[in-house]
Order: C-alpha cells, then structure tokens, then sequence
C-alpha cells in the first residue's frame, strides 16, 4: 500500500488573512487592531511550506467592506484561492455578482470583533448577509462569541445558506465540556453549521494548551463532515471593542 501523503493532494487551508503593503491597501481609521504587513507573496510561501495546495482568504475587520486587498490577492494566488468577504446590506447584485467572478464564495459577520450587539442586531446581520448569499449560492461565515451559539441555533438552520462558524466558536477549552460547546455540538449535527477549528491561539492563553486537543476531538466526532481547519495565518492580535486609529 502506498504511504499516505499529508497533508493529502487539494488541501485546502480555510482562514488567512492578507495585510497590505498598507501604502497600496490603508487599512480603515476605525478598527481594534493595526496589523504587520502580511502580503501575498508571504502568504504564498507559508502555503508551500505546508504543502497546501488551496486556500481561502477572509476579510479582515481592518479593511471594512472594502475587499480590494483580498480580491488582489486572490487574482495574485490564482485557481486554488477563494475568499469570505464582508459587504454592506445594501450592496447592489451586480457588485454582490462581480466578486463572485473574481472569486468570493461567501460573506464574513464579525460580531466578536466589533464588541457587544443585541441578539436581535446580529440576527439582522446574518439574514442581510445571507440574502446576498443566496444570490450565488455562497456561504454566511459567523464570528461570534460563545454565549450567542445558542441563542443563534435557530437562526442558523432558518437561513436559507450554510453556515460556518469561525475559530472553534471561541470555546474555551479550560470551561471543560461546557454550555456553550454543547450547543455547537448540536448545531453541528444538524448538518446545517460547519466548525472551524482555527486560531487556537484566540480561545487559549497558550496555543499548546493540552485541553485544545480533546476539544477540537469532541467538535471533529460530533459531525466529521462539517468540521474545516484553518491557519488563521498571520495571527493578528487580539481584539475587541473600537478605538480610532490612523490608516496606515
């Protein structure tokens, strides 16, 4: 029998981020963060270090609804490369069909960005971004906090797209199995929600946390089929509420 190879042919690495050159790409003067530089041809390099041959792009909170630096990338990367976007609500279908060609498959809500929002705010959120979804059959690709999960359970299996939820739903793996991981749990086996299990680094002090294993385990045996891996490269910070910053 041959040796596996891993990672295995069309491996895909489903969350990076590309940063910059901010000269050509200035980042929004409202954000919680200010990022290092992290351009295409880094990116490129971290994927054939791995030996990924795919890659999906996700808009950072830093640039806003404004896509250009992804959708560059994208250009720049080629065939194996997609991107998550973020847009207004009112955002016309010719641009919503524009970046379908250049490559997007699917729209990012940042709620555990931006700070606290009512429930019924961020339901709003998803059904607008899944109204632009469902024009071209793409994705809504929730970041939220754990204690929304389940109050959002319903939402997810109304919404007339899939569902993914970002880095492991901010479940701590210290809680242990808690409330909150129950509740991914069951939005995963309804089939309707995939799980990414990315940016360790964001639900542990330390990344090498022992406890994240078991976690990412108990996520990965509730529905196999629905679970997704990414880098989360370049790693931003961490981030929360609002402040004004310059652009660069």
């Amino acid at each position: 029998m041959d040796e596996l190879r891993f990672p295995p042919p069309g491996a895909c690495d489903c969350h990076v981020h590309v940063i910059g050159p901010k000269r050509r790409f200035p980042l929004v003067r409202e954000r919680t963060y200010t990022p290092k530089d992290a351009p295409t041809d880094e990116l490129r390099a971290m994927l054939a270090r791995l030996g990924l041959e795919r890659v999906v792009l996700v808009q950072p909170s830093v640039y806003g609804t404004d896509n250009a630096c992804m959708v560059d990338a994208i250009a720049d990367l080629g065939s194996g490369a997609r991107g998550v976007a973020v847009l207004a609500a009112d955002t016309p279908g010719s641009a919503v069909d524009d970046l379908h060609r250049q490559g997007v498959r699917g729209l990012r809500v940042n709620v555990a960005s931006a700070g606290p929002s009512s429930l019924d705010a961020v339901k709003d959120r998803l059904a607008a971004a899944a109204a632009l979804c469902a024009r071209n059959g793409w994705h809504v690709q929730a970041f939220i906090p754990p204690a929304a999960i389940a109050p959002l359970a319903e939402t997810f299996e109304q919404l007339p797209v899939p569902v993914v939820v970002d880095h492991f739903g901010l479940i701590s793996p210290a809680a242990g199995r808690s409330a909150e991981e129950a509740a991914l749990v069951r939005v995963l086996q309804s089939g309707r929600v995939w799980v990414k299990l990315s940016g360790a680094y964001r639900i542990a002090q330390d990344p090498a946390d022992p406890a994240i294993t078991p976690l990412a385990r108990r996520l990965a045996a509730a529905n196999p089929e629905r679970i997704l891996w990414g880098s989360d490269w370049p790693h931003t910070p961490p981030h929360g509420g609002t402040h004004v910053a310059d652009r660069r």
